[in-house]
């Protein structure tokens, strides 16, 4: 096996727990934020994380990749709220607009390094980062309904779900 596979394997393995643990840390999150629709936006953006491992999982398979126990990754991301839970939520929404672009570029070169039947699951992956982003940003300029990116990723997601089952 080339070391370009290896890498692509271990980013992949990398990325879906990735996706787990954002997902319990989303949920987890959002328990600590009182202003009105935090919390619904939170859980919101978890089923997204929830929906990003899901669109990796016929991967992992592909590939017959095995990945750390999902109970204790949830687990573990549990732990790490601590620093965004002393935010206000109009400082953590600014927070995930800044910095969450940085993650683009890197699902990004994870679909470059993917041979060709995992690159509509990659691009998927990637929109991911695109609709949390967007959330951030109409959240930011007072959109009632600044959660919508999200709500679309996932019933599309949840949607492919059902059709391939």
């Amino acid at each position: 096996m080339s070391q370009t596979a290896r890498s692509y394997e271990e980013t992949l393995v990398w990325y879906f727990e990735e996706e787990i643990e954002g997902e319990a840390y989303f949920h987890a999150l959002a328990e600590h934020f009182d202003e009105p629709g935090a919390a619904e936006k939170l859980h919101i953006m978890a089923e997204v994380e929830r929906c990003a491992a899901n669109v990796m999982r016929p991967l992992l398979k592909r590939h017959n990749l095995e990945t750390r126990d999902e109970d204790a990754l949830r687990a573990g991301a549990v732990t790490k709220v601590g620093k965004d839970a002393k935010r206000t939520w109009p400082e953590y929404v600014d927070y995930v607009a800044d910095y969450f672009p940085v993650y683009v570029p890197m699902f990004e070169a994870l679909e470059n390094m993917a041979p060709p039947e995992d690159r509509a699951a990659l691009e998927r992956l990637t929109d991911h980062e695109h609709v949390t982003i967007d959330f951030a940003k109409l959240e930011l300029a007072g959109d009632p309904d600044s959660a919508k990116p999200m709500r679309d990723y996932v019933a599309l997601c949840d949607a492919d779900a059902s059709r391939s089952a």
